[in-house]
């Protein structure tokens, strides 16, 4: 289990990459994307409850971002997918933990 301390620098880690991709696309479909990921993390008052948003709003960017650039309507730099990289990976850093125990999920109801 995390520590409040610990979600809220995850929280700020995120909204910086954030900020940095919404300052680096040109697009404005991009940056609606990148906007809609930042307001869905930081609507919550609650750090626990913010913290939680963070995967699914990184997915979601993700296929709005895949939908552009299959569609054509932007090419996305090796800087901007290294953006997207970084929170990928800290989006699953900070909920591995949480899942490692479904691997032993069978030697508690066995």
């Amino acid at each position: 289990m995390k520590s409040k301390e610990e979600k809220d620098k995850i929280i700020k880690e995120t909204n910086a990459l954030l900020t940095e991709l919404y300052d680096s696309v040109s697009n404005a479909a991009a940056k609606d994307a990148v906007q809609r990921a930042y307001n869905r993390i930081n609507r919550q008052l609650k750090i626990s409850t913010s913290y939680k948003e963070i995967p699914e709003s990184i997915d979601i960017l993700k296929k709005d971002f895949s939908r552009l650039s299959l569609s054509k309507k932007t090419r996305f730099t090796r800087s901007q997918e290294e953006i997207v990289y970084k929170l990928t990976q800290l989006s699953r850093k900070s909920f591995q933990r949480g899942f490692d125990g479904l691997a032993y999920a069978s030697i508690w109801f066995s």
